[in-house]
């Protein structure tokens, strides 16, 4: 069953996924190549399906928000 995680980062020949259940390790070699930290993707498995763009723009977009908030920029 495919399900949703976020990169948190890379550890060697390996990408970090969190999760709804923890944290999992992906080989590089099971991901697109343009899998970086803090995107959204779907997996399966041991392998990265697709990266969701979508999702990942909504996210950086809400934590950028958050920022000029914090900074009071608006």
């Amino acid at each position: 069953m495919r399900e949703q995680a976020v990169v948190d980062r890379f550890e060697g020949d390996f990408i970090i996924l969190e999760t709804d259940h923890g944290m999992i390790e992906i080989p590089r070699s099971h991901a697109p190549v343009m899998a970086g930290e803090g995107m959204v993707v779907w997996y399966e498995g041991d392998r990265i399906l697709e990266i969701d763009e979508e999702e990942t723009a909504r996210r950086e977009a809400m934590t950028r928000r958050r920022f000029e908030r914090i900074l009071g920029k608006k």
